[in-house]
């Protein structure tokens, strides 16, 4: 039972599918999960330049799911999953969507909850908008043997854990999970990841892993992986601890660096913090890693309350 680390090509922007396989599978990474299709919300959003003009993005195409499967194959990696943006009650995406995770060999296909707007509907109606929905999903999925995967974000009924199980709870696990998104939850909410992750249990299907810091001025902002308020280390730690034994995938937004400069920073963050399973076997040296006691600074006030 290992912890396996993937990349999500949406923090590749700059790369070409060819390129991300070559890349990632050279840094050592094991997966790729591909961003599929625009954000209709990108124009707005605090990573629009990840969302906006992303090379490494596949088209609502199955020709484009089979070319990420060869692709992938050839270079050993596995297609961890998809990250598209299907807006809740939108069945046409959906099933478009579905259609590229079957001819990609995805095993899931990310979804995220209804955002509030002002002057919108409010939580309730919200809820019963989204629950309805995941279940017409779960069964689309299910014919395409294909599971679908909540994440927690920010801006949506979905930001926590405990708002993310409410919902999943009413389905299979085997059908239905939860992302758990340790940098989202630093924008918004935290809860202390041993009471999340035993309450998401089964639904704790996989986990998107980058960092925040937050200023009290302008608030959080996407930051290096070892430079902000999540615990790196910590929070592997205790996936191991807990017996995970999915994927992390490296969604690093921050723009400290280039695109590839960062892909292969992580690797060697990773290593740093003696992540379990990365370069399995190997000491490492925790020092200037986020979460060492050591390091100084790069904990911050989320990552002390875990």
């Amino acid at each position: 039972m290992v912890i396996r680390y993937s990349y999500a090509t949406v923090a590749l922007p700059t790369l070409t599918p060819e390129e991300a396989v070559g890349y990632a599978a050279a840094a050592g990474y094991r997966g790729l999960e591909w961003k599929v299709g625009e954000a209709p919300h990108a124009a707005g959003s605090t990573a629009g330049t990840f969302l906006r003009g992303n090379r490494c993005t596949l088209a609502l195409d199955p020709a484009a799911g089979a070319r990420a499967a060869r692709l992938c194959a050839d270079a050993g990696l596995a297609v961890v999953g998809l990250t598209p943006y299907v807006q809740t009650g939108d069945r046409a995406t959906l099933d478009r969507v579905l259609d590229v995770a079957e001819a990609a060999g995805a095993p899931q296909v990310r979804l995220q909850g209804p955002r509030p707007r002002p002057g919108g509907p409010g939580y309730h109606p919200l809820f019963a908008q989204a629950l309805g929905f995941l279940d017409e999903a779960q069964a689309r999925a299910a014919r395409r043997g294909v599971r679908i995967a909540v994440e927690l974000h920010q801006g949506t009924i979905f930001p926590s854990a405990s708002l993310a199980h409410r919902a999943v709870a009413h389905f299979d696990p085997a059908r239905v999970g939860v992302i758990y998104d340790v940098g989202n939850l630093v924008v918004e909410g935290y809860e202390d990841r041993r009471i999340a992750t035993e309450l998401l249990g089964p639904y704790l299907h996989h986990v998107h892993l980058k960092n925040a810091a937050v200023s009290p001025v302008d608030g959080p902002r996407w930051s290096p992986l070892d430079d902000g308020a999540v615990d790196v280390a910590g929070v592997l730690g205790h996936l191991r601890e807990i017996g995970y034994a999915g994927w992390v995938s490296l969604e690093d937004l921050s723009t400290e660096r280039d695109p590839l400069s960062t892909l292969r920073h992580n690797a060697k963050v990773l290593a740093a913090c003696g992540a379990p399973d990365w370069e399995e076997g190997k000491e490492h040296d925790l020092r200037g890693c986020a979460g060492d006691p050591q390091a100084g600074g790069g904990l911050g006030a989320v990552a002390r309350r875990g």
